[in-house]
């Protein structure tokens, strides 16, 4: 990927054409429906922490289903991207682009609507946003112990809940607008007008851009919790110092 966003075309042959896109949709998938596992984890240990109780073995299963469902979602990118000539007003060129190949413009259009568009946007964004929400509610509504209720103790807890308030707000934030630009830019050029000469060149150059700030979403999160979380620093450390 790095190779054609450098030169401007697809050096690498159809097999990996097919292959690289086809991987980068798997993964964007799976990252993202692991978002959501995440935020349902925090729901039920948050919320319900004696009902729902998840063992080793859910969290095999869920992690099982998640990639199952990525690499079957994306399987059509496998199949319909195809190299095609970079300049088609150019008889024999040999600079092609890797890109999608449908033979019904609407069947690709559908299937953007529904499986990235639908599944990898609109759908874990609301998912994220509920859980996330309930868990605003549950630790905003949480009392202190009237046998342990005092003024340092209690601005303590309120110190703490607008630690969480704050995560969780970015958490949702980041994730929407990561993602944003890229669905938006995808948007465009499958359902508006034919782009003129300077919005293609436009949709060319902030393109990648786009790509690489929804990939970088995955990478956020854990940056988040360090920032927020002594806990999590503290124990980060440990790891980092048993396992040098």
């Amino acid at each position: 990927k790095i190779v054609f966003l450098s030169i401007s075309a697809w050096i690498l042959g159809e097999w990996l054409c097919q292959f690289v896109s086809y991987l980068q949709g798997v993964s964007v998938s799976a990252s993202i429906d692991t978002l959501i596992a995440i935020a349902i984890e925090r729901y039920l240990a948050i919320c319900h922490p004696m009902k729902c109780q998840i063992s080793t073995r859910v969290c095999r299963i869920l992690i099982l289903i998640i990639w199952t469902f990525s690499f079957s979602i994306s399987l059509p990118w496998a199949i319909y991207f195809r190299l095609t000539p970079l300049n088609p007003n150019i008889p024999d060129s040999e600079l092609m682009v890797c890109t999608e190949e449908w033979p019904n413009a609407k069947l690709g259009n559908v299937y953007f609507a529904v499986a990235h568009l639908l599944f990898c946007y609109l759908i874990p964004l609301t998912l994220i946003t509920i859980c996330y929400t309930l868990i605003l509610r549950k630790v905003s509504m949480r009392k202190i112990p009237q046998e342990t209720k005092n003024l340092s103790t209690e601005l303590l807890v309120q110190r703490s809940k607008m630690k969480v308030i704050k995560m969780l707000l970015l958490v949702v934030v980041l994730f929407a607008m990561s993602w944003l630009p890229l669905y938006s830019i995808f948007t465009r050029v499958k359902f508006g007008p034919q782009p003129s000469e300077w919005e293609d060149q436009l949709i060319r150059t902030i393109t990648p851009i786009a790509q690489w700030l929804g990939s970088s979403n995955s990478c956020i999160n854990p940056i988040l919790y360090a920032f927020f979380n002594k806990k999590y620093r503290t124990g980060f450390k440990v790891v980092l110092i048993t396992t040098t």
